[in-house]
């Protein structure tokens, strides 16, 4: 009996490891800035072999940048569109996400009654 508790502990200590949370390296991506006209620039963030992870466009104001437009975030190694927003000016209006398969939309007011 004493081998059996033994053999039952020991499986949960070596079986907590595969349940602990991943640890996700936030990577640096190289940005590339594009001048559209006036305000507007386009940009796209490229991984380590030169995909694209990430685009949108800014609006320039004075010194800063604030995006702007439609932003779209790619799945890894993939083109498929997993993140959608729409910005004014730095002001986000609406994203859209897949989550486990669904379609997660959130618009203007919920975005401001989420963040107060």
């Amino acid at each position: 009996m004493k081998s059996f508790i033994s053999t039952i502990l020991f499986a949960l200590v070596l079986t907590t490891g595969l349940f602990a949370q991943q640890t996700i390296k936030n990577e640096k991506h190289e940005r590339l800035l594009t001048h559209v006209e006036g305000n507007v620039f386009d940009v796209q963030f490229l991984d380590h072999d030169g995909n694209v992870v990430q685009e949108g466009q800014y609006w320039k104001e004075g010194d800063s940048f604030k995006p702007h437009g439609t932003w779209l975030l790619f799945a890894q190694n993939e083109d498929k569109v997993v993140t959608k927003a729409t910005y004014e000016k730095g002001r986000q209006l609406t994203v859209e996400t897949i989550i486990d398969g669904k379609v997660i939309k959130a618009d203007k007011q919920q975005l401001v009654a989420k963040n107060k």
